[in-house]
């Protein structure tokens, strides 16, 4: 039986990208990722998506916490590492032009990971409001009155 597509249009999209990588169950891009951390990025991915697949009534921070090490572990700190993950990708997902692919992939699958981090915050719109209703001007604290010696 199948799995129900994710009810988050974005996280559902998130884990539609991570598919097209490949089945970690066979040879390709999951078992050359990352080989240098020892197989971290792969566990990472494989309990992010097994804790969403959880029903505990934890979704939006088991969502967050995935959309955050996908960010993190697609991220490059050089633009020959950059490159060099495009070209990975590419090979991988596409028999035609893998600079081309690998980086119009990339782009989507880090624009995607960040809609679910964004979207999936704890905090709702209405206690960031209340937050701020209550929060005093700076001339009304004691706190801001004692950063500027008064």
């Amino acid at each position: 039986m199948d799995a129900p597509a994710h009810d988050c249009q974005d996280l559902d999209r998130l884990l539609r990208l991570i598919g097209i990588l490949g089945d970690p169950a066979l040879r390709g891009f999951w078992d050359s990722w990352r080989h240098d951390r020892d197989g971290y990025g792969f566990k990472k991915i494989k309990a992010g998506i097994a804790a969403i697949a959880r029903e505990d009534g934890m979704h939006d921070h088991w969502a967050h916490d995935f959309a955050d090490y996908v960010l993190m572990l697609f991220a490059r700190k050089t633009p020959e590492e950059e490159a060099e993950l495009v070209l990975q990708i590419g090979r991988h997902i596409t028999s035609g032009d893998p600079q081309a692919v690998g980086s119009q992939f990339l782009a989507d699958l880090r624009r995607t990971a960040w809609q679910v981090w964004r979207d999936h915050q704890e905090t709702d719109a209405a206690t960031v409001i209340q937050q701020w209703e209550n929060a005093p001007f700076p001339w009304e604290s004691e706190k801001w009155k004692a950063l500027r010696g008064e």
